[in-house]
């Protein structure tokens, strides 16, 4: 039979043809259509580790695009465009820029440099003084333009009663709701809360009250803000987790009823231990690990902090080893304390659909050291390269 077609029909017609030739051609991996035109840059030869958990995929090839990862791929499935520049890892592991989701005395350039060039290109200050806070929009202005500076994410300031453990403080569940509306109109990307008994020979500081901690969070999360929440001791998990709390901001160093915990991985609320600050504290660091790892063997989700600046004593600026090996103590594999490092934290940060793992479109930040950290977590520390929002900022290769 013979067919007629419109000439509209043709058109439709050859158009779909062409649309079917331009499927064929070279291998182009995960980053379809006109990837030759966009890429800046190309890694090749490495050992992947992508921060989702999956398997390490030798001979990895990335090719960014500017500060955006546009492939992801392996040698046989990805091919680099003519004329990109191209770096030869030689086995390097590739994994991505690490998060520290707990940290304050972010608002100092000379920190935010130290983080992004020892490997941790984001991270989330805790709590900063209200003056801070106020001047967070024209801060990040003034940072973002320079890739030596880490990222920065901003919980704001800590919301407490008067005379309690925080720096913001509210008398009532009105002036907790005007706090938190004041500080996401200054910017700030998520909420800190505490309930504490007290620290360094305090005790008995007064607390929010369930009411109060009940509006902060409705507040918080009617305008998309997450709400963190500070608790050293175990018998304040509830009511974090009563009040809708999304992650807390310690591990407690002393007891806490399995049901608390249970309730914890039911509400999928994340941790970050910060074995570091209870170290210079004096706690018990032994008891945080076995709360660790109760908490992991229950399907809990960990996200990497140190708590940087929380506290008396040192703290590591960069990768933060300590708190991995006592990760590592508390039975975290490796993959497991990667992933805390990335996408767990990235999620924490409400990030993870930029942020955290290495696939196409995510931002490119990636850091490059020499050595397996699956065989070793040591080889962390072997930085070979760090590049943020695809500029290279350190480069140790031949060095």
């Amino acid at each position: 039979m013979k067919v007629r077609f419109s000439q509209v029909g043709f058109i439709l017609a050859a158009l779909i043809l062409l649309g079917g030739m331009g499927c064929s051609g070279p291998k182009a991996g995960p980053a379809a259509g006109n990837t030759s035109s966009r890429v800046t840059l190309a890694l090749v030869n490495g050992l992947l580790i992508d921060g989702t958990g999956a398997d390490p995929v030798p001979e990895a090839v990335i090719l960014l695009a500017g500060d955006k990862i546009a492939a992801v791929g392996t040698r046989a499935s990805l091919e680099v465009p003519a004329g990109v520049q191209t770096i030869d890892l030689g086995g390097a592991t590739i994994l991505p820029g690490l998060i520290n989701a707990h940290i304050h005395y972010g608002f100092d350039k000379s920190n935010l440099k130290a983080w992004a060039e020892g490997g941790v290109t984001t991270v989330r200050d805790e709590s900063a003084m209200p003056a801070s806070i106020a001047g967070l929009t024209s801060f990040r202005a003034g940072i973002a333009a320079d890739p030596h500076y880490a990222r920065l994410v901003s919980s704001g300031t800590m919301l407490a009663v008067p005379g309690g453990y925080g720096q913001l403080y509210v008398s009532s569940p009105e002036e907790a709701q005007k706090a938190v509306e004041t500080e996401i109109a200054q910017g700030v990307d998520a909420i800190k809360v505490a309930l504490e008994d007290g620290y360094a020979g305090q005790h008995g500081l007064p607390k929010l009250t369930p009411e109060e901690l009940k509006v902060i969070v409705e507040t918080a999360h009617a305008h998309g803000l997450p709400v963190s929440g500070h608790i050293t001791q175990g018998a304040y998990l509830k009511p974090m987790l009563e009040a809708g709390i999304d992650d807390i901001a310690h591990m407690p160093y002393d007891y806490i009823p399995q049901d608390a915990l249970q309730q914890m991985v039911k509400q999928d609320v994340y941790l970050e231990p910060t074995f570091t600050v209870f170290r210079n504290y004096g706690a018990p660091v032994g008891m945080v690990q076995n709360n660790l790892r109760q908490f992991v063997a229950l399907g809990g989700k960990v996200a990497l902090g140190n708590d940087y600046g929380g506290g008396p004593g040192n703290f590591e600026l960069g990768i933060p080893m300590y708190e991995i090996q006592m990760m590592s103590g508390a039975g975290m594999t490796p993959m497991q304390i990667i992933v805390a490092a990335t996408l767990n934290a990235a999620h924490v940060l409400r990030l993870d659909d930029k942020l955290g793992t290495l696939e196409a479109g995510k931002a490119a930040d990636i850091l490059v050291v020499n050595g397996n950290p699956l065989e070793d977590l040591q080889a962390l520390t072997r930085i070979r390269m760090v590049i943020h929002s695809g500029a290279i900022i350190r480069d140790e290769t031949g060095k």
